[in-house]
C-alpha cells in the first residue's frame, strides 16, 4: 500500500492550542529588576490523537520514524503595534520512533522525545507521558524591567507551531495568543 493511501485511512480532527497562559512571577517590579514570565500551552486535536503506539508501529514499518514539531513563541506588548520583547526563535521538538527491547514498555515500537534544548532524549513511561512531553510546552522568559519603562505595562504571549507531512498525517500549522497580563514597573 502506498503512503498516500495510508493517510486516507486516518481521520484526525483539526489541531489547536489550549491552556495558553502567560504567568508573571510577580505583578510588581522595580526598574532595576528582571521581569520573569512563564508561557505555557497544550497542543490538542489531530496531532495529539495521532501520537499513539498503533500509528508509531505503522509509521515505523513505512520507514517514517521521526515526527517533527516546529515552535516559535514570543512575548510582546499588548496592542495593535505591540513591540516584541523576547522570543525563543525557531525551536524543533522531535518524537523518534524506535524498536524497543525494554521488557517494561508495553509496545514493541516506542518513542523517545528529543527536546529543543539539546539534552538527552527522554524515554516516556506511558503513552500519556509521551503525549505530555511532546505536546505540552512551558517556556520561561526574563526581560529587564528597565526596557519596559515605568508604569503599567500590558504583555501577551504569542505562539506559532507547525508540523510536516507524515505517512499518517498531513502537514499543518496553528497559532494563538494569550490574554493580556498587566504588570507594574516602579
Amino acid at each position: 500500500m502506498s503512503l498516500m493511501n495510508r493517510r486516507s485511512e486516518y481521520s484526525w480532527g483539526p489541531t489547536s492550542l489550549t491552556d495558553l497562559k502567560l504567568i508573571p512571577e510577580s505583578r510588581e517590579y522595580k526598574l532595576d529588576e528582571t521581569v520573569k514570565l512563564r508561557l505555557g500551552y497544550r497542543i490538542v486535536g489531530g496531532l495529539r490523537e495521532s501520537f499513539i503506539p498503533n500509528v508509531w508501529t505503522v509509521a515505523y514499518e513505512d520507514n517514517d520514524k521521526l515526527a517533527r514539531l516546529v515552535m516559535t513563541s514570543s512575548i510582546r506588548r499588548a496592542g495593535a503595534l505591540g513591540k516584541e520583547l523576547a522570543t525563543t526563535g525557531k525551536e524543533v521538538r522531535r518524537g523518534k520512533f524506535y524498536w524497543s527491547r525494554d521488557p517494561d514498555l508495553p509496545y514493541r515500537i516506542w518513542t523517545s522525545i528529543i527536546h529543543e534544548d539539546g539534552s538527552a532524549p527522554i524515554i516516556p513511561d506511558s503513552v500519556e507521558d509521551a503525549k505530555s512531553k511532546y505536546l505540552d510546552v512551558v517556556k520561561a522568559y526574563e526581560i529587564p524591567a528597565s526596557s519596559l519603562g515605568k508604569g503599567k505595562v500590558k504583555l501577551l504571549g504569542s505562539v506559532d507551531i507547525s508540523w510536516g507531512r507524515r505517512s499518517y498525517l498531513e502537514k499543518g500549522s496553528t497559532s494563538g495568543k494569550t490574554a493580556p497580563v498587566q504588570i507594574t514597573v516602579t
